[in-house]
């Protein structure tokens, strides 16, 4: 393997360890907002089952609170919110699509252990180089992955050039090095 096809490899593998980062931080970030929103509408809905069964309040006092937390208002109200979170859950499906990313980021993972293997292994000859290579690049492009938010993508990028691991993005291709 030359030194231009392992660069050319080392720039694939630092492109899919950054996809794999991207695509768990976007699995963690659904999880977290299914977290959120699932446990606020089910505090939420309690609030309002109960409500009934509040001691009653003294009338000056009653007077005093705002109008959200009279009952007349607070039971339609936490009701219309309760009802927007859980169609936030149902339509987002946060869970699903937390599951979908952590899936693609160990795709990504699996693919980048491939790289590791071949570039790691003994002196490999041209022919099967080539085909080894040709291998990831079809899984590569088999991956149905979903697209992930900007921000995570370069979280994950942010996150792989920590490592200080790879060489400058695209320096096997001549016009690139500096």
């Amino acid at each position: 393997m030359t030194d231009k096809q392992q660069n050319m490899m080392l720039d694939w593998m630092r492109k899919i360890h950054q996809l794999e980062y991207a695509h768990r931080y976007e699995s963690l970030h659904y999880s977290k907002l299914e977290r959120i929103v699932g446990i606020s509408a089910f505090v939420l809905t309690t609030l309002v089952a109960f409500s009934y069964r509040f001691p009653s309040v003294e009338p000056d006092i009653f007077d005093s609170l705002p109008f959200f937390l009279k009952h007349n208002f607070f039971v339609p109200i936490g009701s219309a919110i309760a009802a927007i979170l859980t169609g936030i859950l149902t339509f987002l499906k946060p869970s699903e699509r937390s599951e979908t990313h952590k899936k693609t980021g160990s795709n990504y993972e699996k693919l980048r252990h491939r790289i590791e293997l071949i570039i790691t292994s003994s002196e490999l000859h041209e022919k099967e180089f080539t085909k080894k290579m040709a291998s990831i690049k079809e899984d590569w492009d088999d991956l149905d992955a979903i697209n992930v938010s900007n921000r995570h993508f370069i979280q994950g990028k942010n996150k792989v050039n920590s490592f200080k691991k790879y060489p400058k993005e695209l320096s096997f291709l001549d016009d690139v090095r500096a």
